[in-house]
């Protein structure tokens, strides 16, 4: 039988509901509002793989959830908060996030990144998160900060065809202030 973060990752659709926010991962029938959003993705057929990798991704326990964000009131699409393992901090389970630029300083990050942080421990299995932040992305600091990750050093990430050097934060489960 199946433990609940396994049942979980299988999931082809997962919501989180905040104060002002309402989260959810993509299926399938999204791929024509992904196209707009993500850079990578150019078609909507293009989207839709997209959107099959990161649930192939998840089926085969390889972690990897794409929360977009949604405000409540007007029901906006505006940004979006992930984890998923990243390659360049040995397989460690990465946070990141974006809003768009006229919903940023709003604290909408915070709330969504909390939410998630919450599900990744609490229904993904999750024991610890990794986060890096561009050092002069001050914004992006403040919100690692406000969820309780620690500063642990620098990490030289390949990001834009080359290695940089970023600030590399950790969050442990038992640290977890929600």
């Amino acid at each position: 039988m199946k433990n609940e973060s396994e049942h979980i990752l299988m999931h082809k659709s997962i919501k989180i509901k905040t104060e002002r926010l309402f989260l959810r991962t993509l299926a399938e029938s999204d791929a024509a509002l992904l196209k707009d959003y993500i850079a990578e993705v150019e078609t909507e057929e293009e989207a839709m793989e997209w959107i099959r990798g990161v649930t192939t991704r998840n089926s085969a326990n390889d972690v990897c959830f794409m929360f977009y964000i949604w405000l409540i009131q007007s029901n906006e699409l505006i940004g979006r908060v992930y984890f998923h393992k990243k390659v360049d901090l040995d397989n460690e389970v990465e946070i990141g996030y974006w809003t768009i630029d006229e919903h940023r300083n709003k604290g909408y990050a915070t709330e969504a990144a909390k939410a998630v942080v919450k599900f990744a421990f609490e229904q993904a299995g999750q024991d610890e998160l990794a986060a890096i932040i561009d050092r002069e992305n001050i914004a992006s600091r403040r919100v690692i900060e406000k969820l309780g990750f620690v500063y642990h050093g620098e990490r030289i990430v390949y990001d834009n065809n080359e290695n940089r050097k970023f600030d590399y934060f950790k969050l442990m489960r038992v640290n977890q202030k929600y």
